[in-house]
């Protein structure tokens, strides 16, 4: 009877230890809106087509390679003023319309980590029109992010403006 009451107290102390620890809120570095004349199905095929992304860039990069090693998938990027960068390809959520990319290479000093997301929503007060919803989330050096931030961003206006050339 000792042996089950000692076996019986192991395991619900266990089972205490093993709860969940409240969600931490992420806030982003940056975020940006895009509004766009077009479904959101419309908008995510194109999104969704990892190389077309040359085609909305609105002339910033020059080449695009989709690349799969062991499992993962990467985007290798040239831009037009010859830049590299290797991206990989955290999430295509067909269904939720939500594309999330990680830079690998280049990082910035400092930087550990700089995370993409693009998400494509209908707005519920307009039927001819979109939203893709822009974000970018770095973790590391807080005095380093504001180069990464930059460049991003003016990486999503780029795409922002090709979008609506393209769909529009």
């Amino acid at each position: 009877m000792k042996k089950i009451w000692t076996l019986l107290l192991i395991c619900c102390s266990t089972a205490a230890m093993a709860q969940m620890q409240p969600a931490k809120k992420i806030i982003p570095d940056y975020t940006h809106e895009t509004f766009i004349k077009g479904s959101p199905v419309k908008i995510w095929r194109v999104i969704r087509n990892l190389p077309q992304v040359k085609d909305y860039s609105n002339g910033t990069i020059k080449d695009v390679q989709i690349v799969t090693e062991n499992e993962t998938r990467y985007r290798d990027i040239t831009f037009t003023d010859n830049r590299k960068r290797r991206d990989i390809i955290d999430q295509v959520h067909e269904s939720y319309k939500f594309f999330v990319f990680s830079i690998v290479s280049p990082l910035p000093t400092g930087i550990t980590h700089a995370t993409v997301t693009a998400l494509v929503e209908s707005l519920p007060d307009k039927e001819d029109t979109s939203v893709v919803r822009w974000s970018i989330m770095l973790e590391g050096d807080k005095s380093n992010r504001k180069p990464l931030v930059d460049t991003l961003s003016a990486e999503i206006a780029s795409y922002d403006a090709g979008l609506k050339k393209l769909l529009e």
